[in-house]
């Protein structure tokens, strides 16, 4: 099982992520490489919503693809070009991690992303006992 840890010694997280997760012995572990918004057919959403929301869907399929599901995230790594795009990391946060169990978690803010259309991505950990 996941222990998600916010120890009562140190101030509680700030948003919607636990300070640490602990994985058990023998866990499953995935690393998935940086998510982009691109769909299957290869476009690219305009908007910074859009394009976090099929982040989450292309990293949901990914995680099925390996027997997961959202609530084995560990950890996650978002990396955005719009420091307003913060406002969409809880709402859809909540639509897919329905365990009330948040992961580990780092925003970042950068100047760009490999290609010029894509305003963010996401580096998953997950770990399946």
């Amino acid at each position: 099982m996941l222990i998600f840890r916010n120890p009562k010694t140190i101030a509680p997280p700030v948003g919607a992520y636990s300070h640490s997760v602990e994985v058990p012995p023998n866990a499953r572990w995935l690393y998935i490489a940086g998510t982009v918004g691109n769909r299957l057919d290869g476009s690219v959403p305009a908007s910074f919503e859009e394009q976090h929301e099929q982040v989450w869907l292309n990293t949901v399929q990914i995680l099925e693809d390996a027997g997961m599901t959202a609530s084995d995230i560990v950890h996650l790594n978002v990396y955005a070009t719009d420091p307003s795009g913060l406002k969409w990391l809880r709402p859809h946060r909540e639509k897919y991690i329905t365990s009330g169990k948040l992961p580990g978690s780092t925003w970042v803010v950068v100047s760009a992303l490999a290609n010029p259309s894509w305003l963010v991505e996401m580096e998953t950990v997950a770990a399946k006992v």
